[in-house]
């Protein structure tokens, strides 16, 4: 028979390499909590900068509308009436005005006063003067000047919300 050498049995390398697989474990379970940390933190900043910069956009918007967020919207009554010329021409408008604030006089008033003034004005029109877009460009301008003129400022803006020649 060979000859054997019998080695002892030692449980101290067992031990150093079950104590190496735990620190190891440690190390990585501390380096995937800190990674998860600084991304959670990361995300909840660029968040937190997204909403301020949305809400500094929200106020600089409000702050630059030409009119104050208390301006009420009225529709006129839809106008139809003939053009100075050619006479067998036509025009409806359909109209909404913007009011400053609540107007000290009677709102319903004030709508058939401009109502009136713009009758009287598309009576002038001719066709030429509707032709294109810088047409329509122009009576917009003149029904807000009648209109704010008529009513002493109270109103903003005149918008049209329909004009039919035919």
């Amino acid at each position: 028979m060979p000859n054997i050498i019998e080695v002892p049995f030692e449980a101290a390398p067992q031990q150093n390499r079950g104590s190496g697989f735990v620190a190891a474990l440690v190390l990585l379970t501390l380096v995937g909590a800190g990674a998860g940390a600084g991304l959670a933190k990361y995300v909840a900043d660029y968040t937190e900068d997204e909403v301020h910069g949305r809400l500094r956009q929200q106020q600089s918007f409000t702050e630059t509308m030409p009119f104050s967020p208390s301006t009420r919207l009225q529709t006129l009554e839809p106008l139809v009436t003939n053009l100075a010329t050619p006479k067998e021409t036509w025009i409806r408008l359909q109209a909404s005005i913007l009011l400053e604030e609540d107007p000290d006089d009677d709102v319903g008033v004030l709508k058939k006063k401009v109502e009136e003034d713009f009758l009287g004005y598309m009576r002038t029109l001719t066709l030429l003067h509707l032709e294109g877009g810088i047409g329509l460009q122009h009576l917009r301008e003149d029904l807000v000047e009648r209109a704010r003129t008529r009513t002493g400022g109270k109103v903003n803006e005149v918008i049209l919300e329909s004009v039919v020649v035919q």
